[in-house]
C-alpha cells in the first residue's frame, strides 16, 4: 500500500511536479508511488514498444539504482504509468541530484529531465547503506547462459582430446619449450627496451593536452555555487538556526542550459510565536541580490517553483514569496503560526548568466 502518490508530468521541455518527491530513510519499495505522464511538448507519447527504466544515484552519490521492475502501464497510448519507488533510493538521507526515467526500444534509449527527490532522515541513523540495486532483464540472463553452455562444450572437447593422448605431458613440454622460452626472454630483455622507453615518453607528453582539455570542458559544463549561508540578513525577530540555517544554491547546466535556484533551512522567532494571523505576511529574511534577480527579478526570470508552501512545526500552512529586493516573506494560510518554519524550494529559471 502506498502512503503517498505524486502526480508528475514528464515533458520533453521539463519535468513538472507540485513539490519534490519526499521519502523517509528506510521506506519500503512501493511506500511512495509516482503517477507519471510522458509527453512531448504537451502531447502524450505512446509507451507501446518502449521499455521503461528508472535510474538514479543515492543522496551521497555512492550507489546507483537501475530499476525496471516497479512499472505499471495505465494508458499506453496516453503515456500514463505508475512507478513504485524502490527501497534502495531511501537508504541515505539528503537531496538526490540525479534521478530520471529512460525509455528504450530497438533504436536506442531516451531520458527525461531529473525528478527532484528528498530523503528525510529516519530516527535510526545506523541502518545499512544501499547496495547497488540493479535489475537484469531476462534477455541478458539468457545470453549469459548461452555463453556458459558454449564454454562447457569447449572444456569437454579439451578433456576428450587429453584422454586420447593428443597433448604433451609436462616433461615433454618442458623439454621442447626450453630453447624457445630462453630465446624469447633474451629478445625481450634486449630488443624491447628502446620501444618501451619510447612508448612511455609518448604517453607522458602527448596525452597532456588531451587531459587538460577534458578537465577544462568538465569544469565549465556545470557551474555550481554550492550551498551558501553568507549574505542572508534575518529580520523582524527571526534568527539563524544553529544546525540548519537558511541557505541558497545556484546550479547552471551547460552554457545555455537552465538554472536551478535551491533554498533550504529553518528560521524561527527569537522568542514566542511567529504571530501571524490568517493571510498576514511578514519579512523573515533578505537574500543577496543574485537570488532576488533569479526568483523574482524585474524580467520575471523564474519559470517554475517547487516547494513554495510548507508546514511549520504546529501544522499551519506557510506561504513563501520573494519581493524584488530579495526579501523572503512568510504568510500564514491558516490560524496563528507557531515557533518556526522550514523552506525547501527549487526555482527553475531560464538560461541567464551567474553573476
Amino acid at each position: 500500500m502506498a502512503i503517498r502518490t505524486y502526480k508528475v508530468i514528464l515533458d520533453s521541455k521539463n519535468a513538472i511536479a507540485p513539490e519534490p518527491v519526499f521519502l523517509r530513510q528506510g521506506d519500503k519499495t512501493g511506500a511512495v508511488v509516482i503517477d507519471a505522464t510522458l509527453m512531448d511538448n504537451g502531447a502524450p507519447v505512446s509507451l507501446s514498444d518502449l521499455t521503461p527504466m528508472f535510474k538514479a544515484n543515492t543522496a551521497d552519490g555512492q550507489a546507483v539504482i537501475i530499476d525496471s521492475t516497479g512499472f505499471n502501464i495505465i494508458d499506453a497510448s496516453g503515456g500514463e504509468f505508475t512507478y513504485q519507488v524502490p527501497n534502495a533510493l531511501s537508504a541515505v538521507p539528503g537531496k538526490i541530484v540525479t534521478a530520471y526515467f529512460s525509455f528504450s526500444d530497438a533504436s536506442g534509449s531516451e531520458s527525461t529531465f531529473d525528478v527532484a527527490f528528498i530523503i528525510k532522515k529516519a530516527v535510526d541513523a545506523t541502518q545499512a547503506q544501499a547496495d547497488d540495486y540493479i535489475t537484469i532483464i531476462d534477455s541478458t540472463i539468457q545470453s549469459l547462459q548461452q555463453k556458459i553452455d558454449a564454454m562447457n562444450t569447449d572444456v569437454q572437447t579439451i578433456l576428450n582430446a587429453f584422454n586420447q593422448g593428443d597433448f604433451y605431458n609436462k616433461s615433454q613440454t618442458d623439454e621442447k619449450d626450453s630453447a624457445t622460452l630462453s630465446s624469447a626472454k633474451t629478445y625481450t630483455d634486449s630488443g624491447d627496451s628502446a620501444t618501451l622507453t619510447s612508448a612511455k615518453a609518448y604517453a607522458d607528453t602527448q596525452d597532456a593536452t588531451v587531459l587538460t582539455s577534458a578537465k577544462t570542458y568538465a569544469d565549465s559544463a556545470i557551474q555550481d555555487t554550492g550551498w551558501i549561508t553568507d549574505g542572508i540578513v534575518y529580520a523582524n525577530g527571526f534568527i539563524k538556526d544553529a544546525t540548519d540555517p537558511f541557505a541558497y544554491r545556484i546550479v547552471k547546466y551547460g552554457e545555455n542550459g537552465l538554472i536551478n535556484v535551491y533554498l533550504s533551512g529553518n528560521a524561527k522567532k527569537e522568542s514566542g510565536r511567529l504571530g501571524l494571523v490568517n493571510h498576514q505576511a511578514v519579512i523573515a529574511a533578505t537574500f543577496p541580490t543574485i537570488v532576488a534577480n533569479y526568483v523574482n527579478g524585474p524580467n520575471g526570470y523564474a519559470k517554475y517553483v517547487i516547494g513554495r508552501y510548507t508546514l511549520n512545526w504546529s501544522g499551519i500552512t506557510i506561504r513563501q514569496d520573494f519581493d524584488v529586493n530579495g526579501s523572503l516573506k512568510v504568510q500564514s494560510c491558516g490560524a496563528n503560526a507557531d515557533d518556526s518554519f522550514y523552506i525547501d524550494s527549487c526555482y527553475i529559471v531560464d538560461n541567464q548568466p551567474i553573476n
